[in-house]
């Protein structure tokens, strides 16, 4: 309550540039946008590689949001919040669409030729992970109660802590397989979605240092 009075004190005496939350929100819903198309295609195998392209493109959108945020921070005398907490978030956000790029793009090249529920898995708690970005965003925009935001950046963290154990687990069983090829081919693949999941932890670490430090 502290917070959202004092934030809505400064919105009376300076007016602030809201954009920073709509971008911010955009990039949220991007992500997980690409999140979204990255489960289905873990879970359509093989079948369903030919949706690589949309990852793509859904990146190059997310480029164009972050590249925007930039341009309003070199722009903006007054911003919601620290500048320094804005160039803090804008780059992981960014990133976690940048792994989950790359990683779509291994899975589609590398010729997997049947279901993996590993993958399945893995692409779930990624698609968990970026709606708790999600709301996290929304209620870091509305200038919500800041504990939410806080409860969702920890949800994240859960989440990753899960995916440490569920790639843990897959590599040990992976390697009592026999084609080797495959073996190498599924534990990049499996390390590129533990990338993803760091980067959604990343995410989540600075959405709770920007609540907490406006509590």
């Amino acid at each position: 309550m502290v917070w959202l009075e004092t934030m809505r004190i400064r919105d009376l005496i300076l007016p602030e540039d809201r954009v920073f939350f709509t971008l911010f929100k955009e990039m949220a819903t991007t992500i997980g946008e690409a999140a979204t198309v990255l489960n289905e295609i873990t879970h359509e195998l093989p079948s369903g590689t030919e949706k690589s392209h949309r990852v793509r493109q859904i990146e190059h959108n997310g480029d164009e949001i972050t590249r925007h945020i930039y341009e309003k921070l070199n722009e903006s005398l007054i911003t919601p919040l620290e500048p320094e907490e804005i160039s803090r978030l804008a780059p992981v956000m960014d990133d976690v669409l940048d792994r989950i790029d790359r990683v779509t793009h291994q899975i589609c090249t590398y010729g997997l030729t049947e279901p993996n529920d590993v993958l399945k898995e893995f692409s779930y708690l990624i698609l968990l992970s970026t709606n708790e970005m999600q709301h996290a965003i929304e209620r870091l925009a509305t200038l919500g109660d800041p504990r939410e935001v806080r409860n969702h950046a920890s949800e994240i963290n859960r989440l990753y802590n899960l995916s440490i154990e569920l790639q843990s687990r897959a590599v040990l069983d992976l390697f009592k397989a026999k084609d080797l090829l495959l073996i190498i081919k599924l534990k990049d693949i499996y390390e590129g979605l533990g990338r993803v999941m760091e980067k959604c932890n990343d995410v989540g670490h600075a959405l709770n240092d920007i609540a907490a430090s406006h509590s």
